[in-house]
C-alpha cells in the first residue's frame, strides 16, 4: 500500500495519554472545587481533570489529520496504555468494585490483544525499495 506512519501523532498521543493517567495517580481524591464559596456546590477536582483530559485525547485523535492507519495505531497505543495503567494502579482487592473492574480488565485485555494482532499480522505498511517499487 505504501502508506507512511505519522510518528508525531503517535508520540503526542502517548504524551497526552501519559499525562491523563498521571491525573488518576497523582491528584488526591479529596481535593474539590468550591464553585459558590460556601461549600454548597462541590465538584471533585480529579473528576474535572479526568473529563477534560479524556476530551483532549479524543479530539486530538479525531481532529489531527493523518491517514487512517496512523489514527488506528494511535488509538491502539492509547488503549494499551490505559489498560496497562488500570492493571497496575487499580486496587482490585481493596475496592468493592474490584470484581467488576477485573471483568472489564479481562475484556479490555482481549481488545488490546485483538488490536495488536491486527497490526502485527497484516502487512499494512510496506517499505519502499530503492528503485521506487514496493
Amino acid at each position: 500500500m505504501g502508506q507512511t506512519i505519522d510518528l508525531r501523532k503517535i508520540i503526542w498521543g502517548i504524551i497526552l495519554t501519559l499525562a491523563w493517567i498521571c491525573t488518576f495517580v497523582f491528584i488526591p481524591g479529596n481535593l474539590v472545587i468550591d464553585w459558590m464559596g460556601d461549600n454548597s456546590n462541590l465538584t471533585p477536582l480529579r473528576l474535572v481533570f479526568n473529563f477534560i483530559g479524556l476530551l483532549v485525547i479524543f479530539f486530538y485523535n479525531l481532529l489531527y489529520r493523518s491517514n487512517s492507519e496512523t489514527t488506528k495505531l494511535s488509538w491502539t497505543v492509547t488503549l494499551t496504555m490505559i489498560w496497562l495503567s488500570m492493571i497496575l494502579f487499580f486496587p482490585f482487592r481493596a475496592s468493592k468494585e474490584g470484581g467488576a473492574m477485573g471483568f472489564f480488565a479481562l475484556i479490555g485485555g482481549l481488545a488490546v490483544v485483538v488490536l495488536w494482532v491486527r497490526f502485527f499480522s497484516d502487512e499494512i505498511f510496506t517499505p519502499k525499495s530503492s528503485n521506487g517499487k514496493a
